[in-house]
C-alpha cells in the first residue's frame, strides 16, 4: 500500500517532506530525485521519463526536481539555439508561453507526486534575458490545477522526517543543488562532492548539471556529548539527464553521449529502542 507523506516550506532555504508509516508495514518510504530533464528539447527520451514517473505515480513517491526541467535554448537571442533542438508544438511564436502550457498538459497526471521544483541554470539564464521565471508559472499552473508542488530556489535543503503511528520518529537531511562547473572527463564530478561537503552538512547530497550519473558513499566519526563514538553515513548522488544527444552544442564542445535517469531515494527505517520514541533512517539510492 502507498505511503502517505506530505511537503511543506519551512523557510526560503529549507523544505519538508514528512512521511506516516505503520509499525507493521513493510513498505519503505521512498522519493524519486530528478535533474536536468530538458523536457521540451527535441533530444529528451519522453518514455523513459514517463516510464519513471509513471513508477513513481504508482508507488505515490514524492518527486524532487533540481533544476533543469526546462531546456528552453531555442530563444531568440540564445546563442545555443537551434531549430533541431525544437519540437514542432513549440514552433510559430510565443516560445515560453507555448512551452509551459504543454508542460503543463503533460505533467497533470503527475500533480499530485510533484513535491518539490528548483530551477538550473537554464531556468535562470532566462529569468536573466527575459524576465519570466519558468518555475514560478509552472508551479503556479499546477496549482491551478490542484497540484501541492512547492517552488524552491538553486540550492537548498530538505527535512526528511518519517514517523510511525506508535510515536517514533526520525529525520535525516536533504541537501540539493542544480551544481555547477562543465563536469571534466577524468573527475566527472567527484571533486565538487568534497567541496560541497566542505561547506554543507547533510546526511545526503543531490546534484546534477553536468549529465553525469554516480553515487557514492562516506561515513563520518565523532564523538557524543557522553564520550560515545557514532557514525553517520553519507550519499552524494548526481542525477543523469533525459536529453539524449551527441549532436549540436553538445557535441561542439567535445561531448559524447551522458547517462540518462535520475535515483530512487529510500529511507530504511530501524527503531533505536521503546523508551526514546527513536527511529534509525539509513537511506540508499537505487535506479529506478
Amino acid at each position: 500500500m502507498p505511503i502517505n507523506w506530505s511537503a511543506s516550506k519551512v523557510d526560503d532555504k529549507v523544505h519538508k517532506i514528512s512521511f506516516g508509516i505503520d509499525s507493521s508495514s513493510k513498505d519503505v518510504p521512498e522519493m524519486l530525485v530528478l535533474t536536468d530533464l530538458h523536457w521540451d528539447s527535441a533530444q529528451c527520451d519522453l518514455a523513459l521519463l514517463k516510464e519513471h514517473m509513471d513508477l513513481a505515480l504508482s508507488r505515490n513517491m514524492p518527486i524532487l526536481i533540481a533544476g533543469d526541467l526546462f531546456d528552453v535554448m531555442q530563444g531568440r537571442w540564445d546563442p545555443r539555439s537551434s531549430q533541431d533542438s525544437l519540437r514542432e508544438e513549440h514552433r510559430g511564436g510565443r516560445y515560453f508561453d507555448s512551452v509551459i502550457s504543454t508542460a503543463l498538459e503533460w505533467f497533470k497526471p503527475y500533480k499530485s507526486i510533484l513535491a518539490i521544483v528548483a530551477p538550473g541554470n537554464h531556468e535562470t539564464s532566462v529569468a536573466k534575458r527575459h524576465d519570466t521565471n519558468l518555475i514560478s508559472r509552472f508551479v503556479e499552473g499546477l496549482t491551478q490545477m490542484g497540484g501541492t508542488a512547492l517552488e524552491a530556489g538553486y540550492w537548498g535543503f530538505v527535512q526528511i522526517q518519517i514517523s510511525q503511528k506508535s510515536n517514533h520518529r526520525g529525520q535525516v537531511l536533504l541537501h540539493f543543488t542544480h551544481g555547477s562547473g562543465g563536469g571534466a572527463e577524468v573527475t566527472r564530478g567527484f571533486i565538487d562532492q568534497n567541496r560541497i561537503r566542505s561547506m554543507y552538512s547533510a546526511d545526503i547530497y543531490v546534484s546534477g548539471h553536468i549529465h553525469r550519473r554516480n553515487y557514492d558513499e562516506n561515513i563520518m566519526l565523532g564523538v557524543s556529548g557522553v564520550g560515545k563514538l557514532w557514525k553517520q553515513k553519507q550519499l552524494f548522488i548526481r542525477c543523469g539527464t533525459y536529453k539524449d544527444e551527441i549532436d549540436g552544442w553538445h557535441a561542439e564542445k567535445g561531448r559524447a553521449a551522458r547517462p540518462l535517469g535520475g535515483w530512487i531515494l529510500q529511507f530504511n527505517c530501524k527503531r533505536l529502542g521503546k523508551s526514546d520514541g527513536s527511529l534509525h533512517i539509513s537511506p540508499q539510492a537505487i535506479a529506478p
